[in-house]
């Protein structure tokens, strides 16, 4: 091989080295865990050392190993920004990584933690419809209760009287649900008498 050729094959390198390394800058999770490229990222010398075929978006880079002096001669002669330039890549790809490790791992809805805080989050549901349905029972008991008084007033003024006060009734009761819960207030009602039917009624 010539030294011309030695220098073109070793400045295919280079490109390959730096693809390489914008690669992991771009996608640091792809290469977190590969401890060769980790490896070669440590330092200036580490990386001109470095020698592999790293298949990158399809295409095949065939990485030599160099000197660290012929490395950074090479990157001054062929590559644009020279030496500096790779090796501010190298420093950007050793970051990338580094903050793709620390980041947080995504939260295990299926670890006790999350189950047991899921359990205690239904278990206070179920304790607040229980107790609105105990609301709704004892609502019902009242008005099961008090209805009768409605319905069996002497006159009109007193059927309504207790008609208001059987619903002022029935409000308060419902308020003890907590807000999640609550009934719109009854603000009015019509009541109407009900009168028990005669004999003979059906064949008017």
């Amino acid at each position: 091989m010539s030294w011309n050729e030695l220098k073109d094959k070793q400045t295919s390198s280079l490109e390959c080295t730096r693809k390489l390394l914008r690669a992991v800058i771009s996608n640091p999770g792809k290469y977190a865990c590969d401890t060769t490229i980790i490896d070669a990222l440590a330092s200036q010398s580490s990386l001109a050392k470095f020698s592999a075929n790293v298949m990158i978006d399809g295409e095949l880079l065939d990485i030599l190993s160099m000197s660290l002096n012929t490395f950074k001669t090479r990157c001054e002669e062929r590559i644009s920004g020279g030496f500096t330039a790779i090796d501010h890549l190298r420093k950007s790809a050793v970051r990338a990584i580094g903050v793709e490790k620390n980041k947080p791992s995504p939260k295990n809805s299926r670890t006790r933690e999350a189950l047991s805080k899921k359990i205690t989050e239904l278990t206070s549901t179920l304790e607040t419809m229980k107790r609105s349905n105990l609301v709704l029972l004892q609502t019902l008991s009242e008005v099961r209760f008090q209805i009768d008084s409605v319905l069996d007033a002497p006159d009109e003024t007193t059927r309504t009287n207790r008609g208001k006060k059987l619903i002022n009734r029935i409000t308060a009761i419902t308020s003890l649900n907590s807000d999640n819960y609550q009934i719109p207030a009854l603000t009015s009602a019509s009541i109407s008498l009900i009168k028990p039917k005669r004999a003979g009624d059906e064949n008017e």
